[in-house]
Formats: C-alpha cells, sequence, structure tokens
C-alpha cells in the first residue's frame, strides 16, 4: 500500500509542473513548498489528510489552492494578500510561502471543508476553444442552436454567443462585450458563420450563482492568483451574467440529459457540450452520457484532456486544440461537409 504523503505529494507536484507549463509560476512554486512540507508531516497533511483515498483526477491541489484564494481575496489574510498578484502583490512566492503556511494553521478547519467541496473554476476561456464547434453547427444545419451543458458551474460558457473573438483572420461576436478574446487563437476556425442560440440550459452538482457576491468570490478563488488576464475574463463574464441571468440546475447529468432529450427537436439543433467535466463522471454516469447524446439529431461537442493539450471534439471527431484554460486555440477543420 503507497503511503498516502507519497501519494499526496506527488498529486502537489503533477500540478506544479501543470502550473509552470500553463504560465503560473507562483502556484507552481507554493505548491513545491506544499509538497515538502506535506513529506514533513507538516500542516499541509493536516489539511489534506483523508483526500489520498480520491482519485487522482479529483484535482486535489487546486482545493488547496482556491480555498486560500478565497480568504486573500475576501481579507482575511491581509499579509498573504501583499504578495498574492490578484491583489495587487508583488507575487514574491518565496514570502508567500510561510505566510500560506501559517494560513493552514491558523484556519485549518475552514480551509479543509473548503476543499472537500471541489473545484468550481467555470474557466471562461474555454468558451474561445469551443467557439469553432457551436459555429460548425449552426453551419452545417443552417438551424438556431439549443445548447444543454453538463458541469456547467456557473452557466458562464453557455452565454459564450454573448463574448467577443478576435483574430488575424476575422472576428465574431459583441464588440461591446466585456469579454473579449483577442489571443485565444493561434489557427482560428472559421468566423464568417451566424450563429443564434435558440434555448440554453445546464446542470451541475453544486452549482454556482456568480450573480450574488459569495458566487462571484468562490469563482474567483479557482483563478490561478498570478494569471490576471484570467481574472479579467471572468469578471467581464460575470458582468455578463448579471446582465443576463442563466440558471444552471441543480442535477446529475445523465439524468438531465435523459429528459432533455427524451424527444426530438425540430426547430433547433440540439447541441449537448461539455469542457474539462468527464474526468469527474464516474464510468456508470459516462455510460448512461454515452447512450443519451447517441440519440438522432444531437451534437456532441467536448473540450477534454489529451495532455499535453485538449482536444475540442464534435461527435467524436477532432476539430481542434487548445490548452487547459482555452488559450492556443489551434483549429484543423475549415468546414465538415453537412
Amino acid at each position: 500500500m503507497q503511503d498516502p504523503h507519497e501519494v499526496l505529494a506527488k498529486r502537489l507536484r503533477w500540478q506544479a509542473r501543470a502550473c509552470l507549463v500553463l504560465g503560473s509560476p507562483f502556484y507552481a512554486s507554493i505548491l513545491e513548498s506544499a509538497a515538502e512540507d506535506l513529506e514533513q508531516v507538516g500542516p499541509v497533511w493536516d489539511v489534506l489528510q483523508g483526500f489520498e483515498d480520491e482519485s487522482a483526477w479529483q484535482a486535489i491541489a487546486l482545493r488547496l489552492m482556491g480555498p486560500v484564494h478565497r480568504l486573500v481575496l475576501d481579507d482575511t489574510l491581509p499579509e498573504l494578500a501583499r504578495h498574492y498578484p490578484s491583489t495587487g502583490g508583488d507575487g514574491d512566492s518565496a514570502a508567500a510561502w510561510p505566510l500560506f503556511r501559517q494560513a493552514l494553521i491558523d484556519h485549518e478547519e475552514t480551509i479543509r471543508v473548503l476543499a472537500g467541496r471541489g473545484v468550481q473554476t467555470n474557466e471562461v476561456g474555454r468558451s474561445a476553444a469551443l467557439l469553432g464547434g457551436f459555429l460548425e453547427v449552426a453551419h452545417r444545419t443552417g438551424l438556431p442552436l439549443r445548447i444543454l451543458e453538463v458541469g456547467a458551474s456557473a452557466g458562464l460558457n453557455l452565454a459564450w454567443d454573448r463574448y467577443r473573438y478576435e483574430s488575424a483572420d476575422g472576428a465574431w461576436g459583441d464588440p461591446y462585450s466585456p469579454v473579449r478574446f483577442t489571443h485565444a487563437f493561434e489557427v482560428p476556425p472559421p468566423m464568417n458563420r451566424p450563429a443564434i442560440v435558440a434555448e440554453r440550459k445546464g446542470c451541475d452538482l453544486n452549482p454556482i450563482d456568480p450573480t450574488t457576491n459569495d458566487g462571484a468570490l468562490t469563482l474567483r478563488s479557482f483563478v490561478w492568483a498570478d494569471q490576471l488576464s484570467r481574472l479579467a475574463l471572468l469578471d467581464g463574464a460575470i458582468e455578463v451574467a448579471r446582465a443576463y441571468p442563466i440558471t444552471v440546475e441543480r442535477a446529475n447529468a445523465a439524468d438531465f440529459l435523459e429528459r432533455e432529450l427524451a424527444l426530438p427537436r425540430r426547430d433547433a439543433a440540439t447541441v449537448v457540450f461539455h469542457s474539462v467535466f468527464i474526468q469527474y463522471a464516474d464510468e456508470p454516469t459516462r455510460e448512461r452520457i454515452r447512450a443519451a447524446v447517441a440519440r438522432p439529431g444531437v451534437f456532441y461537442l467536448t473540450m477534454e484532456a489529451a495532455y499535453p493539450v485538449f482536444e475540442v471534439r464534435l461527435d467524436g471527431e477532432l476539430l481542434g486544440t487548445s490548452m487547459a484554460h482555452g488559450s492556443e486555440v489551434r483549429w484543423n477543420v475549415d468546414s465538415v461537409p453537412g
């Protein structure tokens, strides 16, 4: 049987490497220090003890970072905030670490409870990766879209059509949107295609209301603190959500889809989609999802991990790739014949 300290330290170090690759040296450094502290049975172990039995896909490292970031953002940890870029700090991870460690001691129970709730990033940048898939369905069918998202969190990606996407080859979306993607595309999808969303629904086991202060704080806490462009996108998406609220239903993904797809729709193209979701679903739920989306007239759009990139697929066909947060989008197709 593997030593639990070793199991958790390995997961923290894996996430540290991922943070470094994805442009977050601040988090990478803190997670490396946290892994060392855990191996020495310090306060990191006190907070994470028991979580070693979970699947590696449950992102325990981010569930450690998120609660501490939340306490920084709500002014509970003003000394640590001086080093967090998200609160105007200097980004000095070496100076931040001892304060981070002390926070685990002083707020152990609060952080442990928050860590048990799971990750709720709802990364808005993934709309840039999914955009081409939605436009492809609209192009193939000539119909308005009925979009159904599972694992929708706060529903921010359900509002993808209310954002602005710009590339060297063209642009798409609301030119006045507070959410603007200006550097997301290495190879953009065709953007000279109209698309209208006729209906949008989403579900999540633990949905967040982004129109509330607490919901917005939860979402911001899971954005990596030195990635200010992601925070800016999120803040813009929260602004859009407050102007055009979307209710995300508290429901199991398979139950939701079986109900919503029970009757065919001929007046709209139904698109079921998810992004960085499937890793959190157990195998019976995955089987039910696969069966539900196999029904005639349903398009299945996904953005899921295929490390080191994330693949955008439509009904299993590879359309493009991106990085985890929707950056460096590389589209592979100009069009797929209908």
